[in-house]
């Protein structure tokens, strides 16, 4: 029976002991025979769209209560002005961060949305993602937890991830 073994180099077995050294050494050698020296990364400017999560998880340190914050959501103006920093930094890509569904929890983010027009966050993501799109030439990605089917169709086209 293989439960208690993990796999190496080829999809062979390697003992539970085996010493970490050598598993670490295992796997550079397959990354280097797949890869070479090739190291890749696009630089993205993090903007934290909304810092209330309707969840609380305690090892979190992103997440805040509304009375920590000024605004529920950065505004539109603030987005740009973050996205437009990060491109002269050279960043290549915007890095969009919120907690999850932050109005499912927060009246104050159900008013602010409301009053802007957007039913949740992630139509109000969308809307951002449009506007980098079509302000800057960054590509947006969005850390925004669980999705549903629906949400995930709705972001995918302004996504540079999906």
């Amino acid at each position: 029976m293989l439960e208690n073994h993990q796999f190496g180099e080829q999809g062979f077995p390697v003992a539970p002991d085996t010493p970490l050294e050598d598993l670490q050494s295992q796997a550079r050698r397959l990354r280097d025979k797949a890869f070479g020296g090739l190291v890749t990364y696009s630089p993205k400017v993090f903007i934290p769209l909304t810092q209330l999560c309707r969840d609380v998880c305690h090892y979190c340190t992103f997440a805040q209560s509304p009375r920590q914050l000024e605004s529920p959501f950065l505004t539109p103006e603030a987005v740009l002005e973050i996205a437009r920093a990060g491109e002269q930094a050279g960043c290549r890509e915007a890095l969009l961060t919120l907690g999850e569904k932050p109005e499912r929890r927060y009246r104050v983010a159900r008013e602010w949305l409301s009053e802007r027009g957007y039913a949740s966050t992630i139509e109000y993501v969308v809307a951002i993602c449009e506007l980098l799109l079509a302000e800057t030439r960054l590509l947006p990605h969005v850390n925004a937890g669980t999705l549903t089917r629906g949400e995930i169709v709705r972001l995918r086209p302004v996504m540079a991830s999906m």
